[in-house]
């Protein structure tokens, strides 16, 4: 009985999950780099990869991208390129549904052994019914993979170390080790697991008040360390690293976006609840509730503490805003203390009181698997309903439509000056440049210029055709959002 109730509220995740899956994708081709990655895995052409869109990276007028992605989630995709095919999108995303499934049942394990089982499922149905990381899986990114391996290696974590034996086992260091590996090579903010790993060693040591036993330490508290770094560079090895021009962006930090990542962070999380009215203020209220849970579980859930405390440093660091997904990982531990702190509250009531603060704490978060279930059936049956259709897409009729003429009607060699690069060159196979001034049309040999963007990304269409006099341009073609002009010398 006590694994029906969390495999059931799993496998309906998965069904909304599914019905939420659309046939394309939004604009934002960070998803054409996983995939290029992914089908380079297969093909032994990694370098070849990395040659191509280091190209887009460098010759395009701004910086949108790293010249890799971490290799992690590439790999993971890999297999579902080859059986999917690289532009069967409908059926890549599938991979999101088996990390979802994955992590729910991580969560449950995590939160049955803190929590009775009524609140422990209803947190987890928060989760297994939440709009917002259910919509996520219809991404191809590596957040969902991420969420996964991050909760699963904290999870990890605690069964490896404990106040009686802080250095575990030689099996399950090992296995502690891989694991942090697979989170670090997923997504790079992952080394923050294994310096939450050694901080928790640490402490454990120094709250156990003994000798350390260095021999005991060297040999076996820090095989996760070895088996993460021996891993890290092979890693390095096999897989060419692209991500240093992404680290490059951290120069671009400056004291406003400092100050605006530290407020803005601070809030972030209200757009967990985004489907509730007023949920800034429900947030807000849940505020103290989330400290009070963190004061009262410091000893025990210490290392969870250290890894929310360090990834939020490293966001407010990073110049790049990415919105809610960069906290993804950090969602299931804020509710959690947050609970927590609405139960430490309820039993610090008289106890004539007490009884109806825990029937109103579980009252709320009903509330909200209510409203989240809710919204989340409403959203699937409305997908459905389009019959998965996505109004706007690179894969769209309109848009199939330019990108056939670009793979008719131009050499395989060509370059394309598109607004969307990565999935240019993902349909299409032709090199691509993001180029945002008319003094650099001349890059490229086709220039598409989307019709209502304005200069967002690309030049300004009223002025495509004239605005660089050393450059002729022929309209080759032209639809409902799409123009095509070849770019030629005079």
């Amino acid at each position: 009985m006590k694994k029906i109730i969390p495999l059931t509220l799993i496998a309906l995740s998965l069904l909304l999950a599914y019905n939420l899956l659309t046939l394309g994708h939004d604009w934002g081709d960070d998803f054409a780099a996983y995939i290029m990655q992914a089908v380079s895995i297969t093909k032994g052409d990694v370098s070849g990869f990395l040659a191509h869109n280091s190209f887009s990276m460098r010759e395009s007028t701004r910086f949108f991208g790293p010249d890799a992605y971490p290799w992690g989630f590439p790999l993971l995709l890999a297999p579902f390129t080859l059986v999917c095919g690289p532009l069967n999108i409908f059926c890549l995303k599938s991979i999101n549904l088996i990390f979802y499934a994955l992590f729910l049942w991580v969560l449950h394990k995590f939160l049955a052994r803190r929590l009775p089982a009524l609140e422990s499922n209803l947190l987890l149905a928060v989760f297994a019914f939440s709009p917002v990381l259910l919509n996520q899986t219809d991404q191809i990114t590596s957040d969902i993979a991420f969420l996964f391996f991050s909760t699963l290696s904290l999870l990890l974590i605690e069964d490896t170390i404990s106040i009686s034996s802080s250095l575990g086992n030689p099996r399950k260091n090992i296995f502690l080790g891989i694991i942090l590996f697979f989170a670090y090579f997923v997504r790079t903010n992952g080394i923050l697991l294994p310096a939450t790993l050694f901080a928790s060693q640490i402490f454990l040591h120094i709250q156990a008040r003994t000798k350390p036993n260095w021999k005991r330490i060297l040999s076996i508290g820090l095989i996760p360390h070895y088996t993460f770094a021996a891993l890290t560079v092979a890693s390095l090895i096999i897989f060419p690293s692209g991500e240093g021009s992404h680290f490059a962006r951290l120069t671009s930090l400056t004291v406003q976006k400092l100050s605006d990542n530290i407020s803005g962070y601070f809030v972030l999380a209200a757009g967990f609840f985004d489907s509730l009215p007023h949920h800034q203020v429900i947030y807000g209220i849940l505020l103290p509730f989330i400290l009070g849970g963190v004061a009262t579980r410091f000893k025990e859930d210490f290392h969870i503490i250290i890894y929310v405390l360090l990834s939020y440093v490293l966001f407010i660091l990073w110049p790049e805003w990415q919105g809610i997904r960069f906290i993804f990982p950090l969602l299931p531990f804020l509710i959690y203390f947050a609970l927590r702190g609405m139960l430490a509250t309820s039993f610090a009531l008289t106890e004539n009181f007490q009884r109806a603060g825990l029937w109103l704490t579980r009252g709320f978060w009903l509330t909200i698997v209510i409203v989240f279930a809710l919204t989340s059936f409403s959203l699937a049956s409305d997908n459905l309903a389009n019959a998965r259709q996505l109004d706007d897409s690179p894969f769209e009729p309109i848009a199939a439509e330019m990108f056939n003429f670009i793979n008719s009607n131009t050499s395989p060699d060509s370059v394309i000056l598109f607004y969307k690069p990565r999935a240019m060159r993902l349909i299409t196979g032709r090199d691509a440049l993001m180029i945002e001034t008319c003094d650099a049309l001349d890059r490229g040999d086709y220039l598409v210029i989307r019709k209502k963007r304005g200069a967002v990304d690309q030049v300004l269409p009223e002025q495509a055709s004239t605005c660089n006099p050393a450059l002729v341009m022929t309209q080759l073609f032209e639809n409902k959002r799409y123009v095509i002009y070849q770019i030629a010398p005079p």
